[in-house]
């Protein structure tokens, strides 16, 4: 199901935005899977002795994967998480029209790292899965469709980043909005939750205060610190 490799052998900062060579300062390992017929590289961040016996996938923003997923990604691994972050675009490229069979594709690689952490060795209840901006869409929709993960994290997403489906099951979810987002309005995030809640998906609504859609590094640890919560009481659990 996965390659392991050493870092300096997938040269995944020729992908365009996607910093996991560059910008990895804690150990880092990269794997690649399979999603698809396509294969997805990815970034892996395990803990050391605090081991919670969970982990997660995050999903990155429509640049690409950045240096802020990566340092939000080694501080869950300093705190117990397994964190994989994969580069979805290896699914299907991003044509900026995005159509369905494009997303399905993305949701579909989000499913896919879930299912590495648990062929990792990880239980299906003590995986989740996050996504910021298009990637908090990727997250949440697929989670809420026909994959494993136990719970779910959206950062700065909303109705303005593509339409979501009818959810299928009914995992705990967070939505954490931008208090300043000027991409993706107040107004979509919140019909994007009440969405969710018609289905009876138990959704918790937090917002990062002063933050717009670009967030700077404390606004970033004000979401670690509020997603690290919600993990801990869903998947984390010591």
């Amino acid at each position: 199901m996965r390659r392991r490799d050493v870092l300096s052998a997938i040269p995944l900062a020729a992908v365009p935005g996607s910093g996991l060579a560059r910008q990895a300062a804690a150990p880092v390992e990269t794997i690649t899977y399979d999603s698809g017929g396509r294969t997805i590289r990815a970034a892996v961040y395990r803990p050391g002795a605090q081991h919670r016996g969970a982990g997660f996938a995050f999903m990155h923003g429509s640049g690409g994967v950045g240096p802020a997923y990566l340092r939000l990604a080694s501080r869950f691994a300093e705190d117990g998480y397994v964190v994989i972050v994969p580069v979805y675009y290896d699914a299907a490229p991003d044509d900026g029209v995005r159509a369905e069979p494009v997303m399905q594709a993305w949701r579909e690689a989000g499913s896919d790292a879930v299912e590495w952490l648990i062929a990792d060795g990880l239980e299906p209840e003590r995986v989740g899965i996050m996504g910021y901006s298009l990637g908090s869409y990727v997250a949440v929709d697929g989670a809420l469709g026909r994959s494993r993960a136990a719970a779910a994290i959206g950062v700065a997403g909303g109705w303005d980043v593509y339409v979501p489906r009818n959810p299928y099951r009914r995992i705990p979810v967070m939505i954490l909005q931008a208090e300043r987002d000027d991409h993706v309005s107040p107004a979509s995030t919140q019909r994007w939750i009440n969405h969710m809640r018609a289905a009876d998906v138990p959704v918790r609504f937090e917002v990062v205060p002063g933050a717009g859609h670009i967030m700077n590094p404390d606004q970033w640890d004000d979401v670690f610190a509020r997603s690290s919560r919600f993990f801990a009481r869903n998947i984390g659990r010591r």
